[in-house]
């Protein structure tokens, strides 16, 4: 048996050969350019994000800091409209509390975040005061939160322990200023 070689057929597969080498080159050449532009910019995205941490941090930070900085103010104000208020209304030796502001401790719609399909679930889990709320602790908080069911993570969301502790205090001032008006739940 004896095989014949066609030249020009040799001729073409070296020429498709190196054709196809070239374009594999090219090809290479141009993904390896992507892949570095994407790198690139996946590198500055990443350090975005590690910018934009490192300033919500800061602002947290500095959101306590502010919030240490309104508590006594506000107890200052608080005291100054009962005083104010007893100066002006009240016969001496009477009890007098903060006439402008009122808070019914059996309505939970009062909590900003709680509309009545929430509150009802509230009480449905035997809560029913809002005084009963501000006396949880983290666990409290976890095991009422399983019980929540579509309004699970609301708890802690809508910082009910703190605006409950707030306004069993009396702390009204400090209530509006990081809640929002007093009977305006929105």
């Amino acid at each position: 048996m004896t095989y014949a070689v066609d030249m020009q057929l040799v001729v073409i597969a070296v020429a498709a050969l190196i054709l196809g080498v070239l374009i594999g080159l090219a090809l290479r050449s141009g993904l390896k350019r992507r892949v570095a532009v994407l790198g690139e910019r996946n590198n500055g995205l990443l350090r975005e994000r590690d910018t934009a941490i490192a300033e919500r941090e800061r602002l947290a930070v500095d959101l306590k800091a502010r919030e240490a900085q309104i508590r006594p103010l506000s107890d200052e104000v608080d005291k100054l409209r009962r005083d104010f208020a007893r100066q002006r209304t009240a016969p001496e030796g009477s009890v007098i509390t903060d006439q402008t502001r009122t808070v019914n401790p059996l309505d939970l719609s009062q909590l900003k975040g709680v509309g009545p399909k929430f509150a009802d679930r509230l009480k449905a889990s035997g809560i029913d005061r809002i005084d009963q709320i501000a006396g949880w602790s983290g666990a409290d908080v976890q095991v009422i939160d399983g019980q929540m069911g579509n309004f699970r993570g609301r708890i802690e969301g809508d910082r009910l322990v703190e605006q409950a502790k707030l306004l069993t205090e009396g702390r009204y001032t400090e209530y509006e200023t990081l809640f929002g008006k007093l009977g305006t739940n929105i």
